[in-house]
């Protein structure tokens, strides 16, 4: 279950919110609750009204919308030339979200 609605991702990508577009922006949030989930290894859900868990969701749908936009890890335009993306990008919003991990075992 994602931590953010689809209207707080549409307003951070300045986008409306239409029939067109709702699916694919709750693919990229529900794509970025399950790297949240992921990253936090708790062994009880995290409340899926936490504000901090919340602005990672959107941060992070944010980029799993823009993605299309850098097929392939590259990034352009004609005004700055070509770009590379990030390579991990889920890592900074992980490191972002440690006050609610759990677990800290190995492997």
């Amino acid at each position: 279950m994602a931590y953010a609605a689809i209207d707080e991702l549409a307003a951070a990508l300045r986008i409306t919110v239409t029939a067109a577009n709702t699916a694919t922006l709750q693919a990229c949030l529900d794509a970025a609750a399950i790297e949240i989930d992921d990253a936090l290894d708790r062994t009880d859900p995290l409340p899926v009204d936490d504000p901090l868990a919340n602005r990672v969701n959107v941060l992070r749908g944010v980029e799993w919308f823009k993605a299309n936009d850098a097929a392939f890890g590259v990034l352009g335009s004609s005004d700055t030339g070509t770009l590379t993306a990030p390579r991990n990008t889920m890592r900074r919003h992980a490191i972002t979200l440690l006050p609610h991990k759990q677990l800290f075992g190995i492997g």
